[in-house]
């Protein structure tokens, strides 16, 4: 039996700014098995003064709609983490997608005083030979 795998990358590495917002979202519903979803925050060599959490969402629906926060849409599937506000400290966390999941979005935000570095990729099992 042949696996097609397949790197998606909701949110590339990048910096979330003080008061921003940064979201990334995928259509699941041509995915045919479990996917892997790993998300990081980093904080620079001055933590911010609030920390910066992250979120994972999802929509039951058979179209990808807008990003935006947890609402009519989007559902809170994970609580939100975050690493503090200590200068340089990182974290990363790791969450099993199960293939029920029709659409997926991650939010990163919340961080006061300085940007921090982020990202959302995701491992899926595309398809099944």
């Amino acid at each position: 039996m042949a696996l097609t795998k397949t790197a998606r990358t909701l949110v590339a590495n990048g910096l979330n700014p003080p008061g921003g917002t940064t979201r990334g979202t995928l259509d699941l519903n041509a995915v045919q098995g479990p996917s892997r979803l790993t998300l990081s925050i980093a904080n620079g060599a001055i933590g911010p003064a609030t920390q910066c959490t992250a979120r994972v969402l999802i929509a039951h629906s058979a179209t990808l709609p807008p990003p935006g926060s947890a609402g009519p849409s989007w559902k809170t599937l994970f609580p939100a983490v975050g690493p503090g506000i200590a200068a340089n400290a990182a974290l990363g966390w790791t969450y099993p997608i199960g293939r029920e999941i029709m659409c997926l979005e991650v939010e990163f935000t919340g961080n006061t005083g300085q940007a921090v570095t982020v990202e959302a990729y995701l491992s899926e099992l595309t398809t099944v030979a």
